[in-house]
């Protein structure tokens, strides 16, 4: 097999490309897919505080909470293993679209829910349309993207979660006022705004050239990579270096598609290797406490005397504010950290939150007197410092990497497959929450977050020894080598010093 082939590192002023510039506004559509995953904590946050909410559905407990909430991710469950397939068969731009014209009718539906079954049914619906979304979307930025931009917008496309949560939680805050149904329909109909806008915007999505090239549409290829990465210049080297790299990759795919399955994760050392580490990305991005936070943020302040629907909703949005500004800051800033410490970073730092909230929240409930008055307000004002902080901790690695990362360790032949294994551990991971969250922490109080002590420092240990670093690796091969124990050969390094000043990019491993 050939090497793949690589230009060397130099200075890139891609501000001065106005054709990257483009791309990278057309990528912004793709980009506000995690909105709606986000809006659909936030929404479900701040509906919780909503009385008016709590009537239309019978004031639901604990248990309800955790079907009204998980629902949602069983519809994604059932939807994912599809979503591979339909992107591979017809593109990730028609995926793309088609997703958004589901969730746009799911939003409507639970906008216009008469009764609890009508509810559920419209988030098992807006389900199973974000699990094709969320599949197409990162896989046509990652596929589009002028190559060094790909980690970054990834990163930058899942810390838009926080965008979708901000819009939800200020809508939620400025709808309680309404003494009507319409406090809760007006959020749960918005919910389909990212999704109309993709719609609106549908011609001006790019398809993939990888996809394009897969189904042997070779010039359309070579005419989106001439005109977004070489800003419209045929001649520059970076469209043959990019075709060339493609070719390549799916020559290999499809010599390898015969014995390639599922079922290819447990066949050898480092497949395997890369099976759990997407597992525990998976798991571990839900699993690290940001599940209480995101979906019952209003169980938590009740817990801590903030029990007003204005107070909630306004602290919920501040949450989220804070959330979006690290979330994103730290994704324009994720390639000048190594992987592996960010993730160590961000689990110690969302585990010493927690050891440390854990005795804020026992101190607090222990003040309480037998009537529910009184309270330690030092201990709940720490608690809510403690909110702040660990999403800023969270933020550093799980929040901007558990995406990036996933897409980085595959090979090509894996990846769609593994963004799919991805996505299921994720939904699992968050019925799971969404379930034990609520009435745990209905049944044991600040007991209950003792369990997220424990297991928090257990994914602190899983991380330090399971996890590989990525950064600094030009190509899929060189991550193989720490995967799967080969030595390999250096990529042939090929400086282009041509007109257009896209000096330096690493192309192999990009598409």
């Amino acid at each position: 097999m050939e090497k793949p082939i690589f230009l060397a590192k130099g200075q890139i002023s891609w501000l001065s490309n106005k054709g990257i510039v483009k791309l990278n506004l057309i990528l912004l559509i793709s980009l506000i897919s995690s909105c709606s995953c986000g809006y659909d904590t936030s929404m479900m946050n701040g509906l919780q505080s909503l009385d008016t909410w709590k009537a239309s559905f019978n004031n639901p407990g604990a248990i309800e909470l955790g079907l009204l909430n998980a629902i949602q991710n069983v519809g994604q469950l059932i939807s994912l293993p599809f979503c591979a397939a339909y992107c591979d068969l017809y593109g990730r731009r028609n995926a793309l679209v088609t997703s958004a014209a589901i969730v746009l009718l799911g939003a409507a539906l639970q906008g216009g829910a008469q009764n609890t079954a009508m509810f559920i049914g419209a988030r098992g619906v807006l389900g199973f349309g974000l699990a094709l979304n969320i599949t197409a979307a990162p896989l046509l930025i990652m596929e589009l993207a002028y190559p060094p931009h790909a980690a970054p917008l990834v990163s930058i496309y899942n810390s838009l979660w926080g965008l979708g949560s901000l819009m939800a939680a200020w809508i939620t805050y400025g709808s309680f006022r309404l003494n009507s149904d319409w406090a809760w329909r007006i959020p749960s109909l918005l919910q389909g705004m990212t999704s109309a806008i993709q719609i609106g915007l549908c011609f001006l999505i790019e398809e993939s050239p990888r996809w394009l090239m897969s189904v042997n549409r070779t010039q359309e290829a070579r005419d989106l990579i001439t005109k977004y990465h070489a800003n419209g210049d045929p001649s520059d080297p970076i469209v043959a270096l990019e075709l060339e790299e493609i070719r390549i990759a799916l020559r290999v795919e499809s010599e390898n598609r015969r014995s390639t399955s599922y079922l290819s994760f447990f066949q050898t050392r480092g497949n395997r290797r890369r099976f759990f580490i997407v597992l525990a990305v998976g798991f571990f991005s839900q699993w690290s406490g940001n599940g209480i936070i995101s979906y019952y943020l209003t169980l938590i302040l009740d817990s801590i005397g903030y029990k007003t629907q204005d107070i909630q909703t306004l602290i919920n949005a501040m949450v989220t504010l804070w959330s979006l500004i690290v979330g994103v800051g730290f994704a324009l800033v994720v390639n000048r950290f190594r992987r592996r410490t960010l993730f160590l970073v961000s689990t110690a730092g969302c585990w010493m939150c927690y050891v440390v909230w854990t005795g804020l929240e026992a101190t607090y409930e222990k003040s309480v007197d037998a009537d529910g008055n009184g309270g330690n307000q030092n201990a709940a004002r720490g608690v809510l410092a403690l909110v702040l902080i660990f999403n800023f901790f969270y933020s550093i690695g799980w929040g901007t990497l558990q995406v990036t990362y996933p897409l980085e360790i595959m090979p090509f032949n894996l990846r769609a497959r593994g963004l799919v294994l991805y996505n299921v551990f994720c939904a699992l991971a968050l019925i799971f929450n969404q379930y034990a969250n609520p009435v745990g922490i209905e049944a044991l109080g600040w007991k209950f977050y003792i369990i997220y002590d424990v297991w928090i420092f257990i994914e602190l240990i899983v991380v330090y020894f399971l996890f590989v670093e990525t950064t600094g690796k030009r190509n899929l091969e060189e991550v193989a080598a720490i995967l799967d124990g080969e030595s390999v050969e250096p990529p042939l390094e090929i400086t282009n010093e041509g007109k257009t000043g896209n000096a330096v990019i690493a192309v192999a491993g990009t598409h």
